[in-house]
Protein backbone atom coordinates (compact mmCIF):
# COMPACT_ATOMS: atom_id res chain seq x y z
CA UNK A 1 0.00 0.00 0.00
CA UNK A 2 1.39 3.31 -0.80
CA UNK A 3 2.56 5.60 1.92
CA UNK A 4 0.22 8.51 0.79
CA UNK A 5 -2.71 6.17 1.13
CA UNK A 6 -1.60 4.32 4.33
CA UNK A 7 -1.74 7.86 6.12
CA UNK A 8 -4.79 8.89 4.94
CA UNK A 9 -5.99 5.60 6.06
CA UNK A 10 -4.38 6.23 9.54
CA UNK A 11 -5.52 9.25 9.42
CA UNK A 12 -9.29 8.25 9.12
CA UNK A 13 -8.99 5.47 11.46
CA UNK A 14 -8.06 7.85 14.23
CA UNK A 15 -10.48 9.95 13.43
CA UNK A 16 -13.04 7.34 14.27
CA UNK A 17 -11.55 6.42 17.06
CA UNK A 18 -11.39 9.91 18.51
CA UNK A 19 -15.30 10.42 17.33
CA UNK A 20 -16.62 6.75 18.73
CA UNK A 21 -14.39 7.60 21.56
CA UNK A 22 -15.99 11.27 22.78
CA UNK A 23 -19.54 9.22 22.07
CA UNK A 24 -18.58 6.15 24.38
CA UNK A 25 -18.30 8.52 27.44
CA UNK A 26 -20.62 11.07 26.68
CA UNK A 27 -23.02 7.46 26.78
CA UNK A 28 -21.53 6.23 29.67
CA UNK A 29 -22.31 9.53 31.59
CA UNK A 30 -25.74 9.65 30.46
CA UNK A 31 -25.71 6.15 31.73
CA UNK A 32 -24.76 6.99 35.11
CA UNK A 33 -25.47 10.54 35.95
CA UNK A 34 -29.23 9.78 33.94
CA UNK A 35 -30.38 6.63 33.87
CA UNK A 36 -29.58 5.61 37.62
CA UNK A 37 -26.91 2.76 35.76
CA UNK A 38 -29.72 1.64 33.59
CA UNK A 39 -29.47 -2.14 32.91
CA UNK A 40 -26.61 -2.22 35.71
CA UNK A 41 -29.19 -0.26 37.73
CA UNK A 42 -31.42 -3.02 37.57
CA UNK A 43 -29.22 -5.72 38.26
CA UNK A 44 -27.77 -3.64 41.53
CA UNK A 45 -31.32 -2.80 42.46
CA UNK A 46 -32.37 -5.65 42.43
CA UNK A 47 -29.60 -7.44 44.51
CA UNK A 48 -29.87 -4.39 46.47
CA UNK A 49 -33.38 -5.63 47.61
CA UNK A 50 -32.89 -9.11 48.05
CA UNK A 51 -30.39 -7.85 50.67
CA UNK A 52 -32.77 -5.88 52.42
CA UNK A 53 -35.96 -9.11 52.27
CA UNK A 54 -37.81 -7.25 49.26
CA UNK A 55 -39.06 -7.61 45.91
CA UNK A 56 -36.53 -8.45 43.44
CA UNK A 57 -38.12 -7.59 40.44
CA UNK A 58 -39.77 -4.49 41.62
CA UNK A 59 -40.00 -0.94 40.02
CA UNK A 60 -37.06 0.83 40.84
CA UNK A 61 -34.96 3.89 40.07
CA UNK A 62 -32.92 2.25 37.23
CA UNK A 63 -36.45 0.89 35.18
CA UNK A 64 -38.41 3.96 35.05
CA UNK A 65 -35.98 5.56 31.76
CA UNK A 66 -38.25 8.43 31.90
CA UNK A 67 -38.93 7.28 27.88
CA UNK A 68 -41.11 10.54 26.88
CA UNK A 69 -43.07 8.36 24.48
CA UNK A 70 -43.61 6.14 26.70
CA UNK A 71 -43.89 7.60 30.20
CA UNK A 72 -45.48 5.10 32.17
CA UNK A 73 -43.59 1.72 30.89
CA UNK A 74 -41.26 0.29 33.24
CA UNK A 75 -38.23 -1.66 32.00
CA UNK A 76 -38.22 -4.30 34.18
CA UNK A 77 -35.30 -6.67 35.06
CA UNK A 78 -35.32 -9.74 32.48
CA UNK A 79 -32.16 -11.51 34.09
CA UNK A 80 -33.17 -14.66 36.06
CA UNK A 81 -32.54 -14.52 39.74
CA UNK A 82 -29.30 -17.09 39.87
CA UNK A 83 -27.36 -14.39 37.86
CA UNK A 84 -27.63 -11.88 40.40
CA UNK A 85 -25.50 -14.28 42.18
CA UNK A 86 -22.38 -12.42 40.90
CA UNK A 87 -24.23 -8.86 41.67
CA UNK A 88 -24.55 -9.51 45.34
CA UNK A 89 -21.23 -8.23 46.00
CA UNK A 90 -21.96 -5.07 44.56
CA UNK A 91 -24.81 -4.37 45.98
CA UNK A 92 -23.02 -4.39 49.08
CA UNK A 93 -21.09 -1.25 47.95
CA UNK A 94 -22.17 2.66 46.98
CA UNK A 95 -24.43 2.34 43.94
CA UNK A 96 -21.00 4.53 42.45
CA UNK A 97 -18.12 2.29 43.46
CA UNK A 98 -20.22 -0.56 42.12
CA UNK A 99 -20.91 0.53 38.78
CA UNK A 100 -17.00 1.41 38.46
CA UNK A 101 -15.93 -2.03 39.32
CA UNK A 102 -18.78 -3.24 37.02
CA UNK A 103 -17.26 -1.08 34.48
CA UNK A 104 -13.58 -2.10 34.35
CA UNK A 105 -14.35 -5.47 34.77
CA UNK A 106 -16.16 -5.09 31.66
CA UNK A 107 -13.87 -3.47 30.02
CA UNK A 108 -11.21 -5.91 30.76
CA UNK A 109 -12.64 -9.11 29.68
CA UNK A 110 -13.58 -6.99 26.51
CA UNK A 111 -9.69 -6.84 26.27
CA UNK A 112 -8.73 -9.95 27.27
CA UNK A 113 -11.40 -11.81 24.67
CA UNK A 114 -9.75 -9.69 21.82
CA UNK A 115 -6.45 -10.95 22.64
CA UNK A 116 -7.57 -14.65 22.53
CA UNK A 117 -9.29 -13.76 19.78
CA UNK A 118 -6.35 -12.70 18.10
CA UNK A 119 -3.75 -15.53 19.22
CA UNK A 120 -6.73 -18.41 18.10
CA UNK A 121 -7.04 -16.62 14.59
CA UNK A 122 -3.24 -17.00 13.97
CA UNK A 123 -3.14 -12.69 13.40
CA UNK A 124 -0.68 -10.77 14.39
CA UNK A 125 -0.58 -7.01 15.38
CA UNK A 126 0.57 -4.67 13.09
CA UNK A 127 0.38 -0.81 13.76
CA UNK A 128 -2.65 -0.87 11.39
CA UNK A 129 -4.28 -3.57 12.77
CA UNK A 130 -3.91 -2.26 16.13
CA UNK A 131 -5.34 0.91 15.39
CA UNK A 132 -7.97 -0.62 12.74
CA UNK A 133 -8.93 -3.01 16.00
CA UNK A 134 -9.26 0.24 18.67
CA UNK A 135 -11.06 2.13 15.97
CA UNK A 136 -13.69 -0.52 15.26
CA UNK A 137 -13.95 -1.49 18.93
CA UNK A 138 -14.48 2.14 19.79
CA UNK A 139 -17.75 2.78 16.83
CA UNK A 140 -18.83 -0.75 17.54
CA UNK A 141 -22.70 -0.56 17.95
CA UNK A 142 -22.51 -3.31 20.36
CA UNK A 143 -19.94 -1.34 22.60
CA UNK A 144 -22.25 1.88 22.57
CA UNK A 145 -24.97 0.41 23.77
CA UNK A 146 -22.66 -1.16 26.24
CA UNK A 147 -21.88 1.97 27.58
CA UNK A 148 -25.84 3.47 27.81
CA UNK A 149 -27.11 -0.03 29.56
CA UNK A 150 -23.56 -1.48 31.31
CA UNK A 151 -25.34 -5.37 30.15
CA UNK A 152 -23.55 -8.40 31.16
CA UNK A 153 -22.36 -8.66 27.30
CA UNK A 154 -18.86 -7.94 27.65
CA UNK A 155 -18.36 -10.61 30.60
CA UNK A 156 -20.41 -12.98 28.70
CA UNK A 157 -18.25 -12.70 25.44
CA UNK A 158 -15.17 -13.44 27.27
CA UNK A 159 -17.11 -16.94 28.55
CA UNK A 160 -18.35 -17.57 25.40
CA UNK A 161 -14.68 -17.20 23.66
CA UNK A 162 -13.29 -19.69 26.20
CA UNK A 163 -15.91 -21.43 25.27
CA UNK A 164 -15.32 -21.37 21.56
CA UNK A 165 -11.37 -22.01 21.36
CA UNK A 166 -12.55 -24.93 24.07
CA UNK A 167 -14.86 -26.43 21.34
CA UNK A 168 -12.52 -25.59 18.43
CA UNK A 169 -9.82 -28.06 19.97
CA UNK A 170 -12.60 -30.77 20.82
CA UNK A 171 -12.44 -29.78 24.42
CA UNK A 172 -16.51 -30.22 24.08
CA UNK A 173 -17.00 -31.09 27.95
CA UNK A 174 -15.66 -27.41 28.69
CA UNK A 175 -17.36 -26.19 26.22
CA UNK A 176 -20.73 -27.74 27.55
CA UNK A 177 -20.03 -26.41 31.06
CA UNK A 178 -19.46 -22.74 29.76
CA UNK A 179 -22.40 -23.40 27.30
CA UNK A 180 -24.91 -24.62 30.19
CA UNK A 181 -23.85 -21.89 32.90
CA UNK A 182 -24.65 -18.89 30.26
CA UNK A 183 -27.73 -20.19 28.75
CA UNK A 184 -28.88 -20.82 32.32
CA UNK A 185 -28.83 -16.80 32.42
CA UNK A 186 -29.34 -15.93 28.48
CA UNK A 187 -32.09 -18.67 27.33
CA UNK A 188 -31.40 -17.62 23.50
CA UNK A 189 -28.02 -19.71 23.76
CA UNK A 190 -30.22 -22.76 23.96
CA UNK A 191 -29.50 -22.38 20.49
CA UNK A 192 -26.77 -24.92 20.72
CA UNK A 193 -29.03 -27.70 22.14
CA UNK A 194 -30.33 -28.86 18.59
CA UNK A 195 -26.90 -28.60 16.85
CA UNK A 196 -25.74 -30.36 20.01
CA UNK A 197 -28.02 -33.11 19.12
CA UNK A 198 -27.55 -32.73 15.02
CA UNK A 199 -24.17 -33.30 15.40
CA UNK A 200 -24.54 -36.49 18.01
CA UNK A 201 -22.61 -34.39 20.65
CA UNK A 202 -25.30 -36.36 23.29
CA UNK A 203 -22.22 -36.27 26.13
CA UNK A 204 -21.97 -32.36 25.74
CA UNK A 205 -25.69 -31.85 25.72
CA UNK A 206 -26.27 -33.94 28.81
CA UNK A 207 -23.42 -31.56 30.31
CA UNK A 208 -25.13 -28.39 29.33
CA UNK A 209 -28.57 -29.79 30.49
CA UNK A 210 -26.85 -30.72 34.26
CA UNK A 211 -25.25 -27.49 33.98
CA UNK A 212 -28.15 -25.40 33.57
CA UNK A 213 -30.33 -27.36 35.75
CA UNK A 214 -27.51 -26.40 38.57
CA UNK A 215 -27.47 -23.17 38.25
CA UNK A 216 -31.31 -22.64 38.50
CA UNK A 217 -31.24 -24.79 42.02
CA UNK A 218 -28.75 -22.80 43.14
CA UNK A 219 -30.45 -19.24 42.53
CA UNK A 220 -33.07 -20.97 44.01
CA UNK A 221 -31.89 -22.66 46.86
CA UNK A 222 -30.64 -18.67 47.54
CA UNK A 223 -33.29 -16.54 46.18
CA UNK A 224 -36.24 -18.73 46.58
CA UNK A 225 -39.36 -19.59 44.73
CA UNK A 226 -40.62 -16.01 44.85
CA UNK A 227 -38.05 -14.18 43.15
CA UNK A 228 -38.58 -16.77 39.94
CA UNK A 229 -41.93 -16.34 40.08
CA UNK A 230 -41.45 -12.44 40.25
CA UNK A 231 -39.05 -12.57 37.76
CA UNK A 232 -41.62 -14.94 35.22
CA UNK A 233 -44.46 -12.05 35.59
CA UNK A 234 -41.18 -9.32 34.74
CA UNK A 235 -40.71 -11.50 31.36
CA UNK A 236 -44.17 -11.56 30.78
CA UNK A 237 -44.05 -7.78 30.04
CA UNK A 238 -41.08 -7.79 27.80
CA UNK A 239 -43.44 -7.87 24.82
CA UNK A 240 -44.30 -4.30 25.53
CA UNK A 241 -41.47 -2.71 24.48
CA UNK A 242 -39.63 -5.34 21.80
CA UNK A 243 -40.07 -2.30 19.31
CA UNK A 244 -36.98 -0.54 20.79
CA UNK A 245 -34.13 0.59 18.05
CA UNK A 246 -31.72 -1.37 20.19
CA UNK A 247 -33.96 -4.74 19.47
CA UNK A 248 -32.31 -6.32 16.49
CA UNK A 249 -34.55 -9.09 16.17
CA UNK A 250 -37.27 -10.18 13.50
CA UNK A 251 -39.82 -9.61 16.06
CA UNK A 252 -38.61 -6.19 16.40
CA UNK A 253 -38.26 -5.22 12.67
CA UNK A 254 -42.09 -6.73 12.28
CA UNK A 255 -43.30 -4.63 15.32
CA UNK A 256 -41.91 -1.32 14.07
CA UNK A 257 -43.32 -2.62 10.47
CA UNK A 258 -47.01 -3.01 11.26
CA UNK A 259 -47.97 -2.03 15.15
CA UNK A 260 -48.06 1.54 16.68
CA UNK A 261 -45.43 2.24 18.42
CA UNK A 262 -43.62 4.69 20.22
CA UNK A 263 -40.35 5.50 17.98
CA UNK A 264 -41.70 5.62 14.56
CA UNK A 265 -44.64 5.68 11.82
CA UNK A 266 -45.19 1.95 11.07
CA UNK A 267 -45.78 0.90 7.15
CA UNK A 268 -48.85 0.01 7.63
CA UNK A 269 -51.12 -0.96 11.28
CA UNK A 270 -51.94 -4.44 10.92
CA UNK A 271 -51.31 -5.93 14.42
CA UNK A 272 -52.10 -9.53 12.83
CA UNK A 273 -49.28 -9.12 10.56
CA UNK A 274 -46.63 -9.27 13.50
CA UNK A 275 -47.42 -12.87 14.09
CA UNK A 276 -45.31 -13.09 10.92
CA UNK A 277 -41.84 -13.02 12.84
CA UNK A 278 -42.66 -16.34 13.98
CA UNK A 279 -42.35 -17.74 10.56
CA UNK A 280 -39.21 -15.23 10.05
CA UNK A 281 -37.70 -16.61 12.68
CA UNK A 282 -38.22 -20.28 12.58
CA UNK A 283 -36.53 -20.09 9.17
CA UNK A 284 -33.81 -18.23 10.21
CA UNK A 285 -33.29 -21.23 12.49
CA UNK A 286 -34.02 -24.30 10.43
CA UNK A 287 -31.55 -22.74 7.58
CA UNK A 288 -29.32 -22.11 10.39
CA UNK A 289 -29.04 -25.78 11.21
CA UNK A 290 -28.84 -26.87 8.01
CA UNK A 291 -25.84 -25.17 7.38
CA UNK A 292 -24.37 -26.18 10.96
CA UNK A 293 -24.35 -29.60 9.75
CA UNK A 294 -21.83 -28.89 6.89
CA UNK A 295 -19.91 -26.66 8.57
CA UNK A 296 -17.03 -26.63 11.05
CA UNK A 297 -16.93 -24.95 14.21
CA UNK A 298 -16.02 -21.89 14.16
CA UNK A 299 -19.08 -21.26 11.31
CA UNK A 300 -21.35 -23.44 13.08
CA UNK A 301 -20.74 -21.02 16.29
CA UNK A 302 -20.53 -17.95 14.37
CA UNK A 303 -24.09 -18.79 12.62
CA UNK A 304 -25.16 -19.89 15.84
CA UNK A 305 -24.98 -16.71 17.53
CA UNK A 306 -26.11 -14.61 15.10
CA UNK A 307 -29.42 -16.24 14.49
CA UNK A 308 -30.05 -16.52 18.14
CA UNK A 309 -30.02 -12.37 17.58
CA UNK A 310 -32.64 -12.38 15.00
CA UNK A 311 -34.63 -15.32 16.52
CA UNK A 312 -34.62 -14.39 20.11
CA UNK A 313 -37.81 -11.62 20.96
CA UNK A 314 -35.35 -9.17 22.94
CA UNK A 315 -32.19 -9.87 20.50
CA UNK A 316 -30.30 -6.37 21.83
CA UNK A 317 -27.37 -5.37 20.22
CA UNK A 318 -25.09 -5.37 22.93
CA UNK A 319 -24.94 -8.84 22.38
CA UNK A 320 -23.61 -8.81 18.60
CA UNK A 321 -20.24 -9.00 20.71
CA UNK A 322 -20.99 -12.32 21.34
CA UNK A 323 -20.15 -14.08 17.89
CA UNK A 324 -17.05 -12.01 17.64
CA UNK A 325 -14.69 -14.62 18.01
CA UNK A 326 -16.20 -17.37 15.50
CA UNK A 327 -17.15 -14.03 12.80
CA UNK A 328 -13.23 -13.20 12.64
CA UNK A 329 -11.82 -16.83 12.20
CA UNK A 330 -14.34 -17.26 9.19
CA UNK A 331 -13.17 -14.00 7.50
CA UNK A 332 -9.36 -14.94 8.44
CA UNK A 333 -9.75 -18.37 6.96
CA UNK A 334 -11.62 -17.15 3.71
CA UNK A 335 -8.71 -14.92 3.25
CA UNK A 336 -6.19 -17.51 3.76
CA UNK A 337 -7.86 -20.00 1.49
CA UNK A 338 -7.68 -16.88 -1.20
CA UNK A 339 -11.70 -16.40 -1.71
CA UNK A 340 -12.34 -13.79 -3.65
CA UNK A 341 -15.81 -11.52 -2.61
CA UNK A 342 -18.69 -11.72 -5.10
CA UNK A 343 -20.85 -8.50 -5.81
CA UNK A 344 -23.34 -9.70 -3.34
CA UNK A 345 -21.33 -10.52 -0.24
CA UNK A 346 -19.37 -7.41 -0.81
CA UNK A 347 -23.19 -5.63 -0.42
CA UNK A 348 -23.46 -7.55 2.54
CA UNK A 349 -20.52 -6.40 4.37
CA UNK A 350 -21.23 -3.25 3.30
CA UNK A 351 -24.69 -3.46 4.90
CA UNK A 352 -23.12 -4.62 7.47
CA UNK A 353 -20.31 -2.44 8.60
CA UNK A 354 -22.13 1.03 7.98
CA UNK A 355 -24.63 -0.80 10.45
CA UNK A 356 -22.70 -1.65 12.84
CA UNK A 357 -21.02 1.36 13.12
CA UNK A 358 -24.47 4.23 13.11
CA UNK A 359 -24.02 5.75 16.22
CA UNK A 360 -27.15 5.65 18.72
CA UNK A 361 -28.21 9.03 18.80
CA UNK A 362 -28.81 9.41 15.07
CA UNK A 363 -31.30 6.14 15.19
CA UNK A 364 -33.99 7.73 15.25
CA UNK A 365 -33.69 10.37 12.83
CA UNK A 366 -36.82 10.68 9.83
CA UNK A 367 -38.96 8.65 11.78
CA UNK A 368 -41.91 10.35 11.09
CA UNK A 369 -41.67 8.66 8.29
CA UNK A 370 -42.33 4.87 7.47
CA UNK A 371 -39.43 4.37 4.96
CA UNK A 372 -37.26 5.71 8.03
CA UNK A 373 -38.87 3.61 10.90
CA UNK A 374 -38.03 0.10 8.25
CA UNK A 375 -34.47 1.23 7.25
CA UNK A 376 -32.39 3.99 9.82
CA UNK A 377 -34.81 2.61 13.12
CA UNK A 378 -34.04 -0.94 12.14
CA UNK A 379 -29.71 -0.18 10.89
CA UNK A 380 -29.09 -2.80 13.49
CA UNK A 381 -31.75 -5.50 12.18
CA UNK A 382 -30.57 -5.60 8.99
CA UNK A 383 -26.45 -5.25 9.96
CA UNK A 384 -27.56 -8.65 11.75
CA UNK A 385 -29.11 -10.13 8.73
CA UNK A 386 -26.75 -8.99 6.29
CA UNK A 387 -23.41 -10.51 8.20
CA UNK A 388 -25.83 -14.02 8.92
CA UNK A 389 -26.22 -13.85 5.25
CA UNK A 390 -22.60 -13.46 4.40
CA UNK A 391 -21.83 -16.09 6.55
CA UNK A 392 -24.26 -18.42 4.67
CA UNK A 393 -22.75 -17.23 1.39
CA UNK A 394 -19.71 -19.12 2.15
CA UNK A 395 -18.12 -15.95 1.04
CA UNK A 396 -17.69 -16.94 -3.03
CA UNK A 397 -15.48 -18.11 -6.00
CA UNK A 398 -11.47 -18.59 -4.58
CA UNK A 399 -8.95 -16.21 -5.91
CA UNK A 400 -6.74 -17.80 -9.22
CA UNK A 401 -4.50 -16.43 -7.79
Amino acid sequence: MPVVKTGLLAAALAAIGAAAFVLDVALMQGMTRQLHMNDFGKFYYSARAYLDGGDMYASNPATDLKFAEAPELQFLNMNPPQFHLVVLPLAMLTPELAVTIWLGLSILALVVSILLIVREIGATWTPMRLLAVVAGTLAFAATQSFFITGQLSLLLLLALTVCWVAARHGRWMAAAVILGASASVKPFLFVFVPYLMLTRRFRALAVVAVVAVVSFGAGWFVFGGDAYRAWYRALSQSGDWAWAVMNASTLAWFRRAFDTQPIGTPLVVAPALVKGWVVAAVAVGVVTLVACMRSDVDRSFALLLVAAQLMSPLGWIYYLWLPAGPVAAVAMQRQRDGVSWTPTTRALLAVAAIGFVWPMPFLLAFRNHAWGTLTIASVYFWATLAIWAWLLARGGQRSRS
